[in-house]
């Protein structure tokens, strides 16, 4: 009878079902009767066509963009313009530890004026590392408006290795250029300010007290190799600040090849618009002095150096961009300007200047150094170079219009009306000496959009991907940013990354270098002077060890935790509860995490990024006795176990071993296999198999400590050593088992 009721109701919800759809479902069985039911053209599926990234492919570029006030960073692919990533950079993110832990903590404290981690940024222009003009995949910069910082994000493994706080600038440009081998970095000032942390009086002593700049910091490699990345600092006490007059500061840009030494970029004073072009290498060996622990150069001086010079342009320039061969300079405007850089460097050479009287700048007649104009429209924001001969896009946001034109004949060569205000521009590889030519990534700053599913009043960012292989352009896909305020971005060929999958064991992935609390297995300990406590502890599938730590209410307590991991993306998180403590540990890293053990209790610890299929047996206790705890009082005191619990004990042990047992059995034949069927011609193949040997010799120690604690009659601890033998067992199964799947699959291939 339970029976007939349970089908009654199945079948009745089943009609249910039906009679609300209204409608019979229907199988999508062929690409038409898709296209028929959703109602899309021939063109909306040769787009989707062009973006669609199967299973197991790649992206040609990956794209890199600021958040803008977020102070992170997005990682996203091209062309499917999935995003990958969120890497923090000036302010916390949690997703990774990122300002969590005492590595990455110590680096935004550092970073700032005040010891104190600033939780926003603002970042828009990033820049790639050059090595003769062309990216070389291994770093990328970003600068901080709001907090006037430069930092440096590693490539291969994309985190924040390096944040500096800017000793003169109140305000920066959020925009960071590097010369064409990445000798310098390069960030100027924004908005001009005092130098000296005194305020001034606006009215009397602006051009006096008030001043802009020009940073060049000092970027060197590292002479120490390291298997985690490429390791390289930018050096504060080689760097120098070129002094400038109260100009409010705009984007910049630095020459290559021919104009290499050269920086150029916008600056506005006085309702009067420039270009100031710096020959940075006539600054080098010119007097210094020293502002606030910064050296500068005089703007006098420089002068003197011929090493300086304006030219006045006819309306605000919204960016300035050096063509890929660094022969020419684009001047954005309504009307462009295309400034001929051997003619600027003639000019300088010649000194062919008139003088502004009022700052004694030596100022370049535009008309002697200009190439050419072109008049496009009206919000003219943006320029873009590709690898086609001297071809470049504009952005028109009041004509919502991409056109294509030629910096050398200044002549349009083709337009593409857009449903949307056009902004930024990004060609891949298009701030480099090789820029490519298949896409254009436009952004979209409003994001008004009939179809758009609204969140509320905040809107993401967008940025429409088009399709500029032909002479016809196409917008293919639009893609949304969440929590993003979207400026300038970058994109690289994936080729050019070389990204690690592993950490060299024991690895700080803010230097590179091995940590000095690197920890392996059978090392643990703990480690007590005083109130200060220090945990050197191990994770591996399915295991925190120590799995029980005690501390005294008022400890200072530092977890030093190192990924065993071996295996790709078995990455480990860590937090211990209401302690607001979180890390991020992928394979092999190393990190610390420190807190006042303010409150008694227990404390569960164990790990947040789902690991295996026994992911939620990695868990520890804290124990934080309170205050004036004494040894065997009511309030605590080791506890003896009854025979019962032992027997209990002895039982869950016995099983456990007959589990091992069968584990092994399991180990020993996909072994037998994989011998029989060569594993070791297969390079990934062989990896998954080493992998499972070294958890297998990591359980050595575990099996003879519960050999020895069940000799001597200790069944509680010969259960735990079993248990822990087991995880190693499981860890080691699951490895030689996705390499049986692996060959398999290799062997089925080849016939």
């Amino acid at each position: 009878m339970m029976l007939i009721t349970k089908r009654f109701l199945v079948l009745s919800l089943v009609f249910l079902l039906v009679a609300v759809a209204g409608e019979p479902v229907k199988a999508q069985k062929t690409l038409n009767d898709v296209k028929k039911e959703r109602g899309l053209t021939d063109a909306d599926v040769l787009a989707a066509v062009k973006t669609f990234m199967p299973r197991g492919g790649r992206d040609v570029y990956l794209g890199v963009v600021g958040t803008g006030n977020s102070g992170t960073m997005i990682v996203y692919g091209i062309p499917s313009m999935r995003i990958y990533k969120y890497v923090g950079v000036f302010s916390p993110e949690p997703w990774q530890g990122y300002g969590f832990d005492d590595e990455s903590s110590l680096m935004l404290k550092k970073s700032s004026l005040d010891d104190k981690i600033d939780t926003y940024g603002d970042m828009r222009y990033p820049a790639l590392s050059e090595t003769n003009g062309k990216y070389d995949g291994k770093r990328l910069f970003f600068s901080d408006g709001a907090n006037s910082r430069i930092a440096m994000v590693g490539l291969e493994d994309f985190e924040t290795k390096q944040i500096l706080s800017h000793p003169l600038f109140t305000s920066t440009y959020p925009e960071a250029a590097v010369t064409q081998n990445t000798e310098y970095v390069i960030q100027t000032s924004q908005f001009p300010s005092t130098w000296d942390g005194k305020s001034a009086d606006v009215s009397f002593d602006y051009d006096k007290k008030f001043h802009s700049g020009v940073t060049f910091w000092k970027f060197e490699e590292s002479n120490k190799v390291s298997k985690a990345g490429h390791l390289g600092r930018i050096l504060k006490e080689k760097s120098f600040t070129l002094e400038l007059p109260p100009f409010t500061l705009g984007y910049f840009d630095a020459g290559k090849f021919g104009s290499d030494g050269l920086v150029v970029g916008s600056a506005e004073k006085n309702q009067k618009h420039y270009v100031y072009v710096i020959d940075y290498k006539k600054l080098l060996g010119l007097k210094t002095s020293v502002i606030n622990g910064a050296t500068v150069v005089s703007f006098r001086d420089a002068v003197n150096a011929n090493a300086i010079a304006m030219i006045q342009i006819p309306a605000r320039a919204r960016m300035v961009k050096v063509t890929p061969k660094g022969k020419y300079f684009v001047v954005v405007s309504d009307t462009l300007l295309v400034v001929d850089l051997n003619k600027v460097k003639a000019a300088m050479a010649n000194k062919a200047y008139t003088v502004n009287k009022a700052a004694d700048i030596p100022v370049i007649e535009v008309k002697s150094v200009s190439h050419g104009t072109l008049p496009l429209g009206k919000g003219v924001m943006d320029v873009a170079f590709e690898y086609r001969p001297n071809t470049a896009y504009a952005s028109l946001f009041n004509e919502n219009k991409i056109v294509r034109w030629n910096y050398k004949t200044m002549k349009k060569e083709g337009e593409l009306t857009l449903d949307f205000k056009p902004g930024q521009l990004l060609v891949p590889q298009g701030m480099s000496a090789s820029p490519h030519s298949n896409y254009l990534a436009v952004v979209d700053k409003e994001g008004i959009y009939k179809n758009f599913l609204g969140t509320g009043p905040v809107r993401p960012s967008f940025q429409h991907l088009i399709d500029i292989s032909s002479d016809k352009m196409t917008d293919l896909y639009t893609m949304s940013l969440p929590q993003c305020n979207m400026y300038g971005s970058v994109a690289i060929a994936r080729t050019l990354v070389k990204p690690i999958i592993r950490y060299p064991t024991g690895t700080n992935s803010r230097t590179g270098e091995i940590s000095r609390y690197k920890t392996v297995a059978g090392k643990e300990k703990i480690e007590r002077k005083g109130n200060r406590v220090h945990i050197f502890g191990t994770m591996i599938r399915s295991h925190i060890t120590p799995e029980i730590v005690e501390v005294n209410q008022g400890d200072v307590v530092t977890f030093h935790l190192t990924n065993l991991e071996l295996a790709e993306d078995e990455t480990h998180g860590f937090t211990v509860d209401t302690y607001g403590k979180n890390g991020s540990y992928e394979p092999g890293k190393t990190a610390s995490l420190t807190f006042v053990a303010d409150r008694a209790g227990a404390f569960p610890y164990y790990c947040t990024e789902f690991c295996s299929a026994l992911h939620l047996e990695m868990e520890g206790i804290l124990m934080v006795k309170p205050k004036n705890y004494k040894e065997g009082s009511a309030i605590g005191g080791e506890i003896e176990l009854t025979r019962a619990q032992l027997l209990g004990y002895k039982k869950n042990y016995e099983d456990k071993l007959i589990v091992i047992a069968q584990t092994q059995d399991v180990i020993n034949s996909v072994v037998t296999w994989l011998k029989e069927n060569h594993y070791e011609k297969y390079t990934s193949v062989k990896a998954l198999v080493v992998d499972a040997v070294a958890q297998l010799n990591k359980a050595v120690v575990a099996k003879q400590n519960y050999e020895k604690y069940a000799k001597a009659g200790k069944w509680k601890e010969a259960f735990l050593w079993a248990e822990q033998y087991f995880q190693y067992q499981v860890k080691a199964a699951d490895s030689g088992l996705r390499a049986k799947k692996l060959l398999k699959e290799k062997l089925e291939g080849t016939n």
